[in-house]
């Protein structure tokens, strides 16, 4: 009798257990899909090639030529043609620029090639190099208004007047700054945590300088999710989710003044030094991990 009992009651334990292992997940958090407004930019499936680990084998040296064009390696993602106006002092710095944009089941690629750029104007050769920068923000929740945490992502390259460079990463999150006396995108490890116990978005990066033109090309790759990194990073889009959320590039130059007194500018427009947790105005992306091509899988 024990035995029939145990025969029949193991196919409900394994259902009751697959109930809460497979199903109950999805009923208690369910998958978020978004539905995709006409004008939105889709980000398309594709990965960078070579790769970015494959570009960080064959660096750079002082005078040399940028060791890949930007535009091969991402020649399947998504790409805006934007003319950023840097205002510095006594001058309009225009830089015609391409910022392209991938993703594959797990990355979101961000690559850019920013023509004539060249060195930080606040920069002193004898004293300090202080970094041009890119940014991508967004606002991940895509309903017009920004909320801490949020997310973003600043690639910050140092430029010396002989074009050798270096570069630090930093995620980006919206936040109270007390210097300010504002909310604002504000650097995640100066907000949250001392530099040892950070979470970093940022999966790879690889970095070129052409001296010759003054032409600064990035190429950075930044995780879709990171569980134990929700409290500074917002974007965090599951297997079998899509969303569509909005977005802002800017392009400037840091300066010692304060946060708020960089030279920079934005796409589509300028939002610096936001003023405003508007983002009602600003573009939108979307990033679909509900069906992913048999190559993605």
């Amino acid at each position: 009798m024990r035995k029939r009992f145990l025969l029949f009651s193991l196919p409900f334990f394994v259902l009751v257990f697959s109930l809460f292992y497979f199903v109950l997940p999805d009923i208690l958090h369910p998958l978020r899909r978004d539905s995709i407004p006409v004008g939105t930019y889709i980000v398309p499936w594709m990965k960078p090639n070579p790769s970015i680990e494959e570009l960080n084998l064959h660096p750079q040296l002082p005078g040399e030529p940028p060791p890949f064009e930007i535009d091969i390696v991402m020649a399947d993602a998504l790409k805006l043609d934007i003319t950023f106006r840097i205002e510095i002092p006594g001058e309009t710095r225009v830089v015609p620029s391409s910022v392209y944009l991938g993703h594959d089941s797990d990355y979101l690629y961000i690559g850019g090639k920013f023509v004539g750029i060249g060195t930080n104007p606040a920069s002193n050769p004898h004293v300090e190099i202080v970094p041009d920068y890119f940014e991508i923000l967004f606002d991940v929740a895509n309903d017009g208004v920004l909320t801490s945490p949020e997310s973003g992502s600043r690639l910050s390259v140092f430029i010396t007047p002989q074009g050798t460079w270096m570069w630090g990463y930093h995620d980006m999150v919206w936040a109270y700054s007390s210097s300010g006396g504002r909310m604002c995108f504000y650097l995640a490890e100066n907000y949250y945590f001392p530099e040892a116990q950070r979470v970093f978005s940022l999966a790879n990066l690889a970095v070129a300088y052409d001296n010759s033109t003054k032409t600064l090309i990035i190429l950075f790759s930044r995780f879709l999710r990171q569980p134990d990194n929700h409290e500074v990073n917002a974007l965090q889009i599951r297997r079998g989710e899509r969303w569509v959320m909005g977005f802002l590039l800017q392009l400037g130059y840091a300066t010692h003044i304060s946060a708020f007194g960089d030279y920079v500018d934005g796409w589509p427009q300028k939002a610096y030094p936001y003023l405003s947790n508007d983002s009602s105005w600003w573009p939108k992306l979307c990033i679909d991990l509900t069906n992913s091509p048999p190559e993605f899988k």
